[in-house]
């Protein structure tokens, strides 16, 4: 099951004998530090990450975006778009770039 990051906020002014939970998604703003813990981990399969070959990487990055949320989603994508533009521009024959 996937977890999503998401803040739940108890509202007691709610006149119904139940609390009312209101849930919201998750600020970037308030980016909370990684733990000591959490950067040993990340450095370790970092290392692995890198001895492994290129097919590897892919499954391994497949993985984990298949476990990944939605919001998620939204940062690796507006990570990777600049990445993917291309300068179409420089691809074409010179004669062309002259015109």
């Amino acid at each position: 099951m996937m977890k999503m990051e998401t803040d739940k906020i108890m509202d007691e002014t709610n006149s119904n004998s139940q609390p009312f939970t209101t849930t919201m998604l998750y600020d970037p703003v308030r980016k909370k530090e990684s733990s000591p813990t959490f950067q040993v981990e990340r450095d370790t399969c970092l290392t692995y990450f890198s001895q492994w070959n290129e097919t590897d990487q892919v499954d391994f990055v497949e993985q984990l975006l298949s476990r990944m949320c939605h919001y998620q989603h939204g940062h690796i994508d507006a990570f990777l778009k600049p990445m993917l533009q291309r300068d179409f521009i420089s691809l074409l024959p010179s004669k062309l770039c002259l015109h």
